[in-house]
């Protein structure tokens, strides 16, 4: 049977679309978003997960075949609503919604084991893990399995789950998905299941061998990456969405004679769109003002020109936003030199010409004690060699870029990890910093102290000690960023680029 056609912005639409329907059993379609943080729309006007149910209604009303709505991690945290009420906002979000599955990203984690169990025991929808449990018992946490299958007309759908792995709390215990998943395919097939899907939280990198490696799997639905990726190979499929729901991934299986054919169209979630009114009035009722928590806002100042924050933008290389905090925490310690992890800035949106306020910019940091600052003495070779674990394979387009300010540095990511930061670093003044020139850096705790994002920085271990000691002595990156920008006169102007020089980049 030749795939049904849908008529995405019209399905959007009250009345949906003409369409032929499909023969029971004959077509699966799989509805996919990802690293979703915040159940509302975006300043932007995109996004929001009141839309995507009502997508997904829309387009199984115009197929006339029922859509199951997935989520490929990292849902509970991180977000301003979630420094206090671990992801429960969420959830309710997502069981208005209907979600049918939902597979463990590593953010799950980060609010502790109590909020993580409460979140499970509130979802009506299931979770699925088949690679990370419980430390302390060795078996999954409850309501969470490494695969489960789904009747959809005709069709037997298997689907299984797996966790990237990186560093976690003691009470998390992650395994190698590797043979973890052929274990997990194995169970599928014995089930009898006619489609094997893969829901999976990964580096594409990670989905990308899976998918090459185990023939079996028709389709792998992944998270982890912010910007939407596809990879096609040998007729079958790796997708991911936007984050936050700017888009949403429509995947659709449809029996032929020589097996099954998959076809995908990536959704944007725009302004205008169609909301589930349940859904909707759960998102309405967690808006929360922030009064209660930290105190009435505030104008801060007026940004002259919007301010790019998307993850995308500040992962993928320097930005005006990157360059705008970083600037911020050299000022406020007085350091020579200030490094942030783009991974620390969790804002992933456009910050609107026009005012900024106070409950605004506390979105931007969503990781309280890992954004704090500590300040600590480096020599240049060490300074070139932080900035080389940021920009290695892996770390350039990820988390672990760093945004920079009081140095000048160029880049070539066409030479191996290690070797691509090319040529002098320099000083806002063009001065050289040697190799045996000693700055003082401001970084972030995260990587400073806890050698997160792959850094290893022993030299700043006697300030991450004092801070270990009394963590409210090192200021929080939002304060030092709320100082600054109150500090600019009323306009708020983002930096210019020029930080960073590309040397694998063509000029313009």
């Amino acid at each position: 049977m030749a795939l049904v056609p849908v008529a995405l912005a019209a399905a959007c639409r009250p009345a949906p679309p003409a369409v032929a329907r499909p023969a029971s059993g004959d077509v699966v379609q799989l509805l996919l978003v990802n690293d979703v943080y915040s159940a509302d729309t975006l300043r932007d006007g995109r996004g929001g997960v009141a839309r995507v149910a009502a997508l997904r209604d829309a387009v199984a009303r115009a197929t006339g075949a029922p859509v199951q709505l997935l989520l490929a991690g990292d849902v509970l945290s991180p977000s301003v609503l979630s420094k206090w009420y671990q992801g429960r906002q969420m959830v309710e979000a997502f069981n208005a919604a209907r979600l049918d599955l939902a597979t463990l990203g590593n953010h799950e984690f980060d609010a502790g084991r109590p909020a993580l169990l409460a979140a499970l025991a509130a979802s009506r929808f299931r979770w699925l893990s088949g690679n990370c449990g419980d430390a302390a018992t060795g078996a999954p946490f409850p309501g969470v399995r490494g695969w489960d299958t789904v009747r959809v007309g005709g069709t037997k759908v298997g689907l299984f789950g797996t966790t990237v792995v990186v560093d976690y709390p003691s009470w998390v215990a992650c395994r190698p998905a590797g043979p973890v998943t052929t274990a997990l395919v194995d169970t599928l097939v014995a089930q009898g299941a006619d489609l094997v899907v893969g829901l999976t939280h990964h580096f594409i990198h990670e989905d990308s061998v899976t998918l090459a490696r185990e023939p079996r799997i028709h389709a792998i639905l992944g998270g982890h990456e912010h910007d939407g990726r596809r990879i096609a190979l040998d007729g079958r499929l790796l997708v991911k969405a936007m984050s936050n729901a700017r888009t949403a991934v429509l995947v659709t299986f449809t029996r032929t004679a020589a097996g099954w054919r998959v076809a995908d169209r990536t959704i944007p979630i725009e302004a205008g769109m169609a909301e589930d009114a349940p859904t909707a009035a759960v998102v309405a009722r967690w808006r929360d003002s922030l009064v209660r928590r930290i105190g009435p806002d505030r104008v801060l100042g007026t940004a002259v020109d919007p301010i790019n924050a998307l993850d995308s933008v500040s992962r993928g290389g320097e930005s005006r936003f990157g360059n705008l905090v970083a600037d911020a925490l050299r000022t406020g310690t007085g350091a020579d030199v200030a490094l942030i992890n783009s991974g620390a800035l969790r804002f992933d949106d456009v910050i609107p010409a026009g005012p900024v306020t106070r409950h605004l910019i506390e979105g931007i940091f969503l990781f309280a004690d890992e954004t704090r600052v500590v300040t600590f003495p480096l020599s240049g070779a060490r300074l070139r060699a932080l900035l080389e674990t940021g920009v290695r394979p892996g770390g350039l387009g990820a988390g672990p870029y760093p945004q920079v300010s009081g140095v000048r540095v160029a880049v070539d990511a066409r030479r191996p990890g290690g070797d691509r930061v090319v040529g002098a670093l320099r000083r806002d003044d063009g001065r050289d910093i040697i190799a045996t020139d000693t700055v003082r850096v401001a970084f972030v705790t995260y990587p400073a102290c806890r050698s997160g994002d792959g850094y290893r920085i022993p030299e700043a271990a006697p300030a991450c000690a004092a801070w270990a000691a009394d963590p409210g002595a090192v200021p929080r990156s939002v304060d030092l960023l709320r100082r600054h920008l109150e500090g600019m006169g009323g306009r708020i102007i983002a930096p210019p680029l020029g930080r960073v020089t590309r040397l694998d980049r063509a000029a313009p």
